[in-house]
């Protein structure tokens, strides 16, 4: 069940005394700082990453968060942050923000054994008010599905026939897992600057997984659109793919 009323951002940042150095591939990193974070309230983390908003036989965590934002240079397989250094929570479930929140700023943050005790937070609460936006994604969407008879996953590019069609059901989905009822319309995602540099693949623990940046034109209900502005455009959201800000 999704508490809220006020739907919140989170910006998370802080400043980098000498660096911050990651793999590559971060995403899990990220990803474990929210859960690490969620864990001292009640279960609530270890609701979210073993059950989450279920529909039918799929679950949903309904929380997506941003690739880091900040200056930095790549050396051989790792990735290197100095000065300072940001990254976005959003959820419908104003719960999980808040408690998010509070235990970042008591406790600071974690990418593995480097620790950050001084972060700053900021809560925000930003809507969706048109039914034709235009974005630009800032953390990838990733549009997949099992090739039947195998374990194969095939990841879709927004060239693919299939891919508006698969975004707007994976919605319908998620809005059913979120409030137990249908939308009463799908919503349309049409690329607007999409080329090949924007194929963006990650190693998520021992799984390779392909997304797309790059900008979009996105139509819907308003409150349609405003959903997704907190939860995510196509899947694996809570891995930290699909989160995207209007132009």
């Amino acid at each position: 069940m999704v508490v809220g009323g006020i739907i919140m951002q989170l910006l998370i940042k802080h400043q980098i005394a000498d660096k911050l150095v990651l793999p590559l591939s971060y995403h899990h990193i990220l990803q474990a700082i929210i859960y690490k974070n969620l864990n001292p309230s009640y279960g609530y983390s270890s609701y979210l990453h073993n059950h989450g908003y279920t529909y039918g036989e799929r679950s949903f965590k309904l929380f997506t968060f941003s690739l880091l934002q900040g200056k930095y240079e790549v050396q051989q397989k790792n990735i290197i942050f100095r000065q300072e250094v940001s990254f976005e929570v959003r959820s419908p479930d104003l719960f999980m923000i808040k408690i998010l929140a509070d235990n970042i700023m008591k406790n600071g943050i974690y990418y593995g054994s480097q620790h950050f005790s001084e972060v700053d937070v900021y809560l925000s609460d930003t809507t969706v008010e048109s039914e034709n936006i235009h974005i630009k994604m800032r953390s990838p969407i990733s549009v997949y599905s099992t090739v039947p008879g195998t374990k194969e996953t095939y990841f879709y590019s927004p060239d693919d026939e299939e891919f508006p069609q698969m975004v707007s059901d994976n919605f319908i989905r998620k809005y059913m897992a979120c409030y137990g009822v249908p939308p009463q319309n799908g919503i349309w995602l049409k690329p607007a600057k999409v080329n090949s540099k924007n194929k963006y693949v990650t190693k998520y623990k021992n799984f390779y997984i392909s997304g797309w940046m790059g900008e979009y034109y996105l139509n819907g209900e308003r409150k349609y659109l405003d959903f997704l502005y907190q939860t995510g455009l196509g899947g694996k959201n809570s891995q930290g793919f699909g989160m995207f800000d209007i132009i």
